[in-house]
């Protein structure tokens, strides 16, 4: 779910009239399209994600299966696909995928991206014709990049090359009318779009690519826009997010993204979750396990039955990153890249939105989703379980199931 406030300076709403209603009630954005029509049953958004426990590539097509067996859970404002381990003869270069609203606005941002580093390809990214989704659509383009050596961005003279993304990003998506990088990692890239989850499947003919990981979302907002900018997953650098749920903190959390140097422009709550895990783990270097218990805590009441050294550490993350807990109901599945492509499931400390993960029966795949029925669809006979409230479920390539969402937020801590 997602907050309701003011539209982007930049976007393709304002610059083009995107939100106007007819005499019936309908009404359209500039790209995509959103009906309010009477009679829907509320729902919740979909999520679904698949890994390669021994790193073999899996189709876009099972990963589509998931998703749109669970049709129920979108109303057709937005769905997006993110693949890890996509381009691996690009690995080291940062693969910058944007939305566009024509030429000009991509040959602006392409100048830009050379005042600032090495653009080594760039290439219009494969869309089919929609009979379907309601026109017109962005330009979706991708840029391999790496940035300048010196990194400089107002006076800041020591930036690391993903810091240095950051700050492209966030100026293209605050100041460029028409242009939105809707993601920016190595190895991995999002397609999203406003519509069903099988249209926009087929708009991306998602069957046409292979990943070692695949996260997926299916959205039913109920205030705030559907849109092609604020489809999920939500992406910065390797970190990709995809969420069923509402942050009532989003208000505290946002102040917290923003004094690290993040912008809020997506209009979607779930923009805040992204830049959390990217602040957390890659820049302050919390262990997943941690940055999941600063986003989703135990309650003081419970914290107090840990033992004296986890109920200390318990206590300081807490009280260091209080802006950082999510509160609200939320479900997540997050993505990431480095040091391997990593799957995370996690759900809010009371457990208010469904996750559940599996394996199959061969061991060589995890699974998460919001429901049973997407990983029955291409694993009939996995192995299903429910991680507890708050407790991540993490499963990395190549070093297979690392936590299976039942232990302790702590358990393993202090071995390591």
């Amino acid at each position: 779910m997602d907050e309701e406030r003011s539209f982007p300076k930049s976007s393709f709403f304002l610059s083009n009239g995107a939100f106007s209603s007819n005499e019936s009630g309908e009404m359209s954005l500039r790209s995509g399209s959103m009906r309010r029509r009477e009679g829907y049953q509320l729902g919740g958004c979909g999520i679904a994600g698949c890994l390669s426990l021994d790193g073999e590539p899996i189709s876009g097509e099972k990963i589509a299966t998931m998703l749109t067996t669970m049709s129920e859970r979108e109303n057709g404002l937005g769905a997006g696909y993110a693949c890890y381990g996509l381009f691996p003869e690009r690995r080291d270069e940062f693969c910058l995928q944007f939305f566009f609203d024509d030429e000009d606005v991509k040959n602006s941002v392409e100048e830009f991206l050379k005042d600032h580093g090495n653009i080594t390809k760039d290439e219009k990214v494969f869309t089919k014709k929609s009979t379907t989704l309601k026109p017109p659509f962005p330009l979706v383009w991708r840029f391999f990049f790496r940035p300048v050596e010196r990194r400089e961005w107002r006076g800041n003279q020591k930036l690391s090359e993903e810091d240095y993304v950051v700050r492209l990003v966030m100026h293209v998506n605050q100041h460029v009318d028409g242009a939105f990088c809707i993601s920016s990692g190595k190895d991995m890239a999002v397609f999203k779009g406003n519509g069903y989850s099988f249209e926009i499947s087929d708009f991306y003919d998602i069957q046409r690519y292979r990943g070692k990981m695949w996260i997926s979302h299916s959205r039913f907002p109920t205030n705030s826009p559907g849109w092609w900018g604020g489809a999920h997953p939500i992406s910065i650098l390797d970190w990709a997010v995809c969420h069923n749920g509402e942050i009532t903190s989003y208000g505290v959390n946002r102040k917290f993204v923003e004094m690290e140097g993040y912008s809020c422009t997506l209009l979607t709550d779930t923009e805040v979750v992204a830049y959390l895990w990217d602040i957390l783990v890659r820049k302050h270097g919390l262990p997943i396990n941690l940055a999941a218990f600063a986003m989703a805590p135990w309650y003081y009441h419970d914290i107090k039955h840990l033992d004296p050294q986890n109920q200390k550490l318990a206590t300081l993350i807490r009280v260091t990153y209080k802006e950082a807990f999510l509160n609200g109901p939320f479900s997540i599945l997050v993505g990431r890249r480095e040091p391997e492509i990593t799957m995370i499931a996690l759900a809010d400390r009371k457990k208010l939105r469904p996750l559940i993960v599996g394996q199959s029966s061969d061991e060589g795949m995890f699974f998460a989703a919001s429901e049973e029925c997407a990983i029955r669809a291409i694993e009939p006979n996995a192995e299903t379980w429910t991680p507890n409230a708050g407790s991540p479920a993490i499963a990395q390539v190549r070093n297979g199931i690392i936590r299976d969402g039942l232990e302790s937020p702590f358990w393993g801590e202090w071995n390591e």
